[in-house]
C-alpha cells in the first residue's frame, strides 16, 4: 500500500514538471456558422472562416477568451472572405480577436458597419486586425453611419484598411457615452485610412474621440502609427473631443484638414508627419482648450489657412459652454518643424463672439523654414499670452524678434513613399489612392432619327458623342453614369434637344460615375401637344453617393415656361467636385437658370465645391439667373468656391424681392466684369449673406437701371461699380458683345 502511494506521488511530481497540454479546438466553418461556434468555444479556440462571398450578413459574435488564450476568428485566407450587401458585424465579450475580413460593395442597413458591442453587452480587450472596409456606402450620401464604433475598454483596431467612404458620418468613432467606455485605453494603430473626398458639410471626420458632452472625461485613447491619405471630408481629420489622449507617429498625407484638439484637456500630439505637397486646404494642428503638449511634429508644404492652418491656436468665447470654444491655456508647443507652410497663426477664429486670446502658452525651440514669407506667424489677436523662446527661422529675409533668431537650418529628410506605407493597413490590400484609368476617347457620330439615349448607354467610358445638325426628341432622360463628352459636329449649327416624353423627366440626368462635358447643344423647352414638360435641362439623379463633374460650354437653354424648370440644377444630397459653365445663353425661362441651392437645412451643406460661370448671357428670366446656397455658419468646410465673371444679365428677375444673383454662403467668391441691364429692379442685382471671414470680392461691374447690391459686410465690394447704358452689337440675336468704343467696351468688361 505504501509502495503504491509512493509511486502515485512520484507520478504526480513528474506531471507537474511537464509543460501544460493545450486542448484548444479548431473550427473550419462558413461565415454564418461562426456565431454558433462561439456558443461553445473556450479560451484559446480558433475559428477559421472558409473562403466565400457572403451577402446580407447581420453577424453577432460574442465570446469570452482570456489574456493568455484569446478566442481567434480569422479568414482561412485573409481577404478571401468577402462580406457584401446589407451587412454588419457586432463584437462583444472579452479577449476576442477578428482578422482577415473584407467588407466591400455593401452598406449598413442599421447602425454602423462594425461595432464593439452587441446590444447592451460591450467588448473589452477585443481586437480587429488585418481587415478591410472598402466602398461600404448607402445609395444616398446624406444617409449617415460610421465604419467602426469603438465601445468598451482596452480594445484594439490595427493593421486595417478603411477606404472608399462617401456617405455622411465619421469613419471611426471612439464612443464615450457609457461609464463602461471611459478611460478606455483603446489602441488604434498601424491602420490605413484611404481617400475621402470633400463632403461639403460638417460630420465627415475620419476619426473622432468623444463628443463635446464628454470633453472633460478621460478617454486615454492612443492613436499611433497610422497613415491618413487624402482624408479630406471636412476640416477635422482627427477630431479630439475628450481628455488625456495621445496622437503620435501618424502620417497625414495630402489631407485637406487637421488634427483638431476640439474639446477636452491634456491631450498630447507628438512625432506626427504632415505632408501637404501644396494641395489646397492641407493643414496641421488646431488647438482649443487647455493643458495640451504638442511637440516633435514635422509639417511640410501645408497650404491651408485659418481653420486649415499648419498651426492654428484659437481664440475662445468668454464664459463658453463646453461645446463652443473654451480658452487655450497652459499649452506647450516645442521642437516642431514647419517647412514651407502657408499659415501659422495665433488667435484663429477671432470675431465678435470669439474674443478671448490664448494665455500661458509657450512656443519654444521650433523651426520655421519658408523662403516665401517675411514673418514666421500671423497674429490674428493679441499674443501677449504666448511666450516665444529659442525658435529658429529661415525666411525670405532676416527676421529678428523676441523668441526668434534667423539661422541657417536644415530641412528634415522626409521618408520615401515605401517607408510611409510600410506596415500600414491590411497586409493583403493595396493601400494607396487609386489613380484614374485613362479613358479611350472613342467617337460616336449620331444623326437625327438615331436613338440618342441608346447610343449614350452603350458608349465606352470616355466616349465622345458627336451630334450632327438637327433636332433630337427624347422620351426620357439621357442618363450619364460614366465619363462622356457630348458635342456638336458643327458649332455654328447647334443640334437641338427637345423633350417629348409622356412623364416629366430631365433632359440630361447625371448619376453615380458621371463626368459630363457638353458642348454647343441647344436645349429647347417648348411643350409638344399631348406631352409632358421636362423637369430640367441638366440635373442630377435623386439618389447619388459619388461626387461628379460637369462642364457646359457654348450651350443654349431656351423657352421653358414653367417656374419649376431649372436649366442646370444640383439636387439635394448630391455634390459636384466642379461645375464649369461658360459661353452659354439662357433665355426666356420662368425658372432659375443655374440652381445649386437644394440644401436648405442651414447647417453648412452645399451642392458644389468649385463653380466657374463665365462669358454667359441671361435674357428675360422670371427666375434667378444664378442661385447658390450654403446656409448656416458652420466652419467645417472651406467651400464653396464661386467665380462669376464676364456675364451679362438683361431683363432678369425683376419681381419684388427678387435677385439676379443669390449667393448665400460661398466662402470664397469672386464676381467681376459683369453687366446688369434692367435686371433685379424689384430687389437686388446681387444678394449676399457673407461672414466677415469669408473671402468675397466684387469689382468692376456695370449696373444700368438695375437693383442694388445687398451685402452683410462692408468688405464685399472691392472695386468700382459703374452705371452706363449698355450698347450691344446685336441684342436682337442675343449677342451682347459691347459695341466697340462704347463705355461698356472701354471698361474691358469683355462680355463675348
Amino acid at each position: 500500500m505504501m509502495t503504491r502511494n509512493i509511486h502515485k506521488a512520484i507520478i504526480a511530481l513528474l506531471l507537474i514538471g511537464l509543460p501544460s497540454v493545450s486542448f484548444a479546438k479548431r473550427y473550419d466553418v462558413a461565415l454564418p456558422e461562426v456565431a454558433s461556434c462561439l456558443k461553445t468555444a473556450q479560451p484559446g479556440d480558433r475559428i477559421y472562416i472558409k473562403d466565400g462571398l457572403y451577402k446580407d450578413m447581420q453577424l453577432k459574435w460574442i465570446g469570452k477568451g482570456t489574456e493568455k488564450s484569446p478566442i481567434t476568428i480569422e479568414a482561412l485566407n485573409p481577404g478571401k472572405v468577402k462580406v457584401e450587401g446589407g451587412s454588419t458585424l457586432r463584437i462583444a465579450g472579452e479577449w476576442l480577436s477578428v482578422s482577415g475580413l473584407h467588407f466591400t460593395d455593401g452598406y449598413a442597413p442599421k447602425g454602423s458597419v462594425i461595432e464593439f458591442r452587441n446590444g447592451q453587452e460591450l467588448a473589452n480587450h477585443c481586437r480587429l486586425t488585418n481587415c478591410v472596409i472598402d466602398k461600404f456606402n448607402p445609395s444616398r450620401r446624406d444617409q449617415a453611419y460610421s465604419y467602426i464604433l469603438l465601445y468598451g475598454r482596452h480594445n484594439r483596431v490595427d493593421h486595417c484598411s478603411l477606404t472608399g467612404k462617401l456617405n455622411l458620418g465619421v469613419t471611426l468613432i471612439v464612443i464615450l457615452n457609457d461609464e463602461r467606455c471611459l478611460e478606455n485605453h483603446h489602441r488604434i494603430d498601424h491602420n490605413y485610412f484611404g481617400e475621402r473626398p470633400v463632403y461639403g458639410s460638417n460630420g465627415a471626420e475620419t476619426m473622432r474621440v468623444g463628443t463635446s458632452q464628454q470633453a472633460y472625461s478621460s478617454s486615454n485613447t492612443v492613436i499611433e502609427n497610422n497613415l491618413f491619405e487624402r482624408c479630406s471630408g471636412e476640416v477635422e481629420v482627427i477630431s479630439i473631443k475628450s481628455s488625456d489622449n495621445i496622437i503620435r507617429n501618424n502620417t497625414l498625407l495630402e489631407c485637406e484638414g487637421v488634427v483638431a484638439l476640439r474639446h477636452g484637456d491634456r491631450n498630447t500630439v507628438n512625432d506626427n508627419l504632415f505632408i501637404g505637397n501644396g494641395r489646397r486646404n492641407t493643414g496641421g494642428i488646431r488647438v482649443v482648450n487647455a493643458g495640451h503638449q504638442i511637440y516633435d511634429n514635422v509639417l511640410v508644404s501645408l497650404a491651408g489657412t485659418r481653420f486649415f492652418s499648419a498651426l492654428g491656436v484659437m481664440d475662445a468665447v468668454p464664459n463658453s459652454l463646453p461645446n463652443r470654444y473654451c480658452q487655450v491655456v497652459d499649452v506647450k508647443m516645442y521642437r516642431n518643424t514647419f517647412v514651407d507652410c502657408t499659415n501659422i497663426e495665433f488667435g484663429t477664429g477671432k470675431d465678435m463672439e470669439r474674443t478671448l486670446a490664448p494665455e500661458k502658452v509657450s512656443f519654444t525651440d521650433n523651426i520655421i523654414i519658408n523662403k516665401e514669407l517675411d514673418q514666421p506667424y500671423i497674429a490674428v489677436d493679441d499674443v501677449a499670452g504666448i511666450q516665444f523662446k529659442d525658435n529658429k527661422v529661415q525666411l525670405a529675409k532676416n527676421y529678428s524678434a523676441p523668441g526668434f533668431t534667423t539661422e541657417k537650418v536644415k530641412a528634415p529628410q522626409l521618408p520615401d513613399d515605401t517607408t510611409i506605407r510600410k506596415d500600414k493597413g491590411a497586409s493583403w490590400f493595396k493601400n494607396q489612392v487609386a489613380h484614374p484609368v485613362a479613358n479611350v476617347h472613342k467617337e460616336y457620330n449620331v444623326s437625327p432619327g438615331t436613338n440618342l439615349s441608346e447610343v449614350i448607354h452603350s458608349a465606352e467610358p470616355g466616349g465622345v458623342i458627336i451630334l450632327a445638325k438637327g433636332t433630337y426628341p427624347i422620351q426620357r432622360a439621357i442618363f450619364i453614369d460614366k465619363p462622356l463628352t457630348i458635342r456638336a459636329a458643327d458649332a455654328a449649327n447647334k443640334p437641338l434637344v427637345r423633350f417629348n416624353g409622356d412623364k416629366p423627366d430631365n433632359m440630361v440626368t447625371i448619376a453615380d460615375g458621371g463626368k459630363l462635358v457638353i458642348v454647343n447643344i441647344t436645349f429647347d423647352g417648348v411643350l409638344e401637344p399631348g406631352k409632358a414638360l421636362a423637369k430640367a435641362g441638366i440635373s442630377t439623379a435623386l439618389d447619388m453617393i459619388q461626387p461628379y463633374t460637369l462642364t457646359v460650354d457654348g450651350c443654349e437653354f431656351q423657352n421653358f415656361g414653367e417656374g419649376g424648370f431649372f436649366a442646370i440644377k444640383g439636387t439635394k444630397a448630391t455634390f459636384a467636385e466642379s461645375v464649369t459653365i461658360r459661353n452659354c445663353l439662357f433665355r426666356d425661362l420662368s425658372g432659375d437658370a443655374i440652381n445649386y441651392a437644394a440644401e436648405k437645412d442651414d447647417i453648412g451643406r452645399y451642392n458644389a465645391d468649385d463653380m466657374l460661370i463665365e462669358n454667359c448671357s441671361f435674357y428675360r428670366l422670371l427666375g434667378l439667373p444664378i442661385n447658390i446656397y450654403r446656409g448656416g455658419s458652420d466652419e467645417s468646410t472651406a467651400g464653396p468656391y464661386i467665380t462669376v465673371r464676364h456675364c451679362t444679365f438683361v431683363d432678369c428677375c425683376n419681381k419684388e424681392r427678387g435677385s439676379v444673383m443669390r449667393l448665400i454662403g460661398p466662402q470664397v467668391l469672386t464676381v467681376e466684369n459683369c453687366n446688369f441691364d434692367n435686371s433685379g429692379r424689384g430687389g437686388a442685382t446681387i444678394r449676399l449673406d457673407e461672414a466677415t471671414w469669408e473671402k468675397v470680392h466684387i469689382a468692376n461691374c456695370n449696373l444700368w437701371n438695375s437693383g442694388r447690391m445687398m451685402t452683410t459686410t462692408s468688405q464685399a465690394i472691392q472695386g468700382k461699380m459703374y452705371n452706363f447704358r449698355p450698347a450691344y452689337i446685336n441684342a436682337e440675336a442675343y449677342d451682347y458683345t459691347p459695341v466697340k468704343g462704347s463705355e461698356l467696351e472701354k471698361l474691358s468688361i469683355g462680355l463675348n
